[in-house]
């Protein structure tokens, strides 16, 4: 087999795998595909899609959390790679949560996290409120996943004047809630938009998200 055969089988499982994330339906379904995926989700990601989502986030979070010692908590942080972008970033007090154990030990790999997390965000978290400077997620709100209800969670958790940046898929935006909650969570004075830009996942391909940043208010 040559390097191109390579290439397009690569390329070929990296779409099938992208077809089943797309089509979730329940939480067994997502724990089947990640169970499936985590040996070869690194590598599918950066290799076959050019996945750019953790590098842009990267540069994001650094914009607005320029405190390199913030305790910060990575959001489905699945293998790792956001993890290795804050890495590269400066940072180097940060947790990993994910729902998936095969992911948690791929994360565990990289050496990068000071504590991982099996936890579902669509349920009552065991972390003490005002627990993190700082949260971030790239690969988490997207489709069939996790929907903005976890919003609750995510700044229950997070200090006053805790900066949260989500990398939110757009087709998912408006179907999952995100724009109602946003008014919700402004409305109540929970927090305010910092910033919400569009930009793309992968290079040259499909996929959008919304890489947003808020700030928790009270």
């Amino acid at each position: 087999m040559t390097n191109e055969d390579d290439r397009k089988l690569a390329q070929s499982d990296s779409d099938e795998l992208l077809r089943r994330a797309y089509a979730v339906e329940t939480q067994q379904d997502a724990l089947d595909l990640y169970r499936d995926w985590a040996d070869t989700y690194d590598e599918h990601l950066e290799d076959g899609l050019n996945y750019l989502a953790p590098e842009i986030m990267g540069r994001v979070f650094e914009e607005f959390v320029p405190d390199k010692s913030a305790t910060i908590l990575d959001i489905g942080c699945g293998t790792g790679l956001m993890g290795l972008a804050l890495s590269a970033h400066g940072y180097a007090n940060f947790d990993g949560l994910d729902l998936s154990p095969e992911m948690l030990q791929q994360a565990r790999g990289k050496g990068v996290y000071g504590n991982l997390i099996k936890a579902d965000l669509t349920a009552t978290l065991e972390i003490g409120s005002a627990s993190y400077d700082a949260a971030v997620s790239t690969g988490t709100f997207t489709h069939a996943h996790v929907g903005a209800e976890a919003l609750d969670e995510i700044f229950r958790i997070l200090r006053p004047g805790a900066v949260c940046a989500l990398a939110i898929n757009s087709d998912v935006w408006i179907e999952n809630g995100f724009p109602l909650k946003i008014r919700e969570l402004t409305g109540k004075g929970t927090m305010h938009v910092r910033e919400i830009r569009p930009d793309r996942y992968f290079k040259g391909g499909d996929g959008v998200g919304r890489f947003c940043v808020f700030k928790k208010t009270a």
